[in-house]
């Protein structure tokens, strides 16, 4: 999946779980993007089936929405934490957080991971 798919996936779920009823505009304002783009990269989650959109406008993450968000959210938060810990001040760690969690392959991903749970790799 795209970065700019990646993005925006991840402003839906960000704001699906604040509000009951996100629209484009609110996806516009939230990325501070224009509501043009928002709007093709909308139509092209739609037809990767990654969101639906109501008849009145309210966009709902589907089930594969869901999962591909729930693992960005996850990203966002190990990246976050660890950031936080190196000492990165908490606005800037989520901004970098958020970055690196649609940026980086699954491959590298889990090698971070696999550094922060295998004690010996740091020996």
């Amino acid at each position: 999946m795209s970065r700019t798919i990646n993005r925006y996936l991840y402003a839906v779920h960000v704001l699906k779980e604040k509000y009951l009823c996100v629209r484009a505009v609110d996806v516009a304002h939230y990325l501070g993007f224009s509501k043009a783009s928002v709007s093709s990269a909308l139509r092209q989650m739609r037809e990767q089936d990654l969101i639906e959109v109501e008849p009145d406008g309210n966009l709902l993450l589907t089930e594969l929405g869901k999962t591909r968000s729930g693992c960005l959210e996850i990203r966002v938060r190990f990246f976050r934490q660890l950031l936080s810990e190196a000492g990165v001040e908490p606005s800037q760690a989520l901004q970098d957080a958020i970055s690196f969690s649609w940026e980086m392959s699954e491959a590298a991903f889990e090698a971070f991971q696999h550094l922060r749970t295998d004690p010996s790799v740091n020996q």
